[in-house]
């Protein structure tokens, strides 16, 4: 992987997209079981397949990423590139979210 996402989450580090690295279905089972106890969210195990933030076959949460839109609209590869960083919306973000949860240490 060449970049982590435009938010900044370090696709190498996450359950996610390591299960489809690996082909690991028990670490399918760990995602769906952090997005359901985190967020409430009933996300059938097939849908936790994600070859990272950059590529054709993202996360399904991640498809309509507000940060991947705002980064291509104003011509920058990550947030941190973006004139107006932090603005408040990846301020939040980064501060809840990003290489904070749903990881695995290398």
């Amino acid at each position: 992987m060449n970049m982590p996402c435009y938010c900044g989450h370090d696709c190498e580090k996450c359950v996610t997209y390591l299960a489809t690295k690996n082909n690991d279905d028990g670490l399918r089972t760990k995602s769906k079981k952090f997005y359901n106890e985190t967020f409430g969210l009933d996300i059938p195990l097939s849908q936790f397949n994600c070859e990272g933030g950059r590529s054709e076959n993202v996360f399904a949460l991640c498809r309509d990423c507000p940060f991947m839109k705002c980064c291509k609209e104003h011509g920058v590869n990550a947030c941190n590139d973006c004139p107006h960083y932090p603005c408040n919306d990846i301020a939040e973000y980064q501060a809840k979210h990003v290489n904070k949860c749903n990881q695995l240490e290398k």
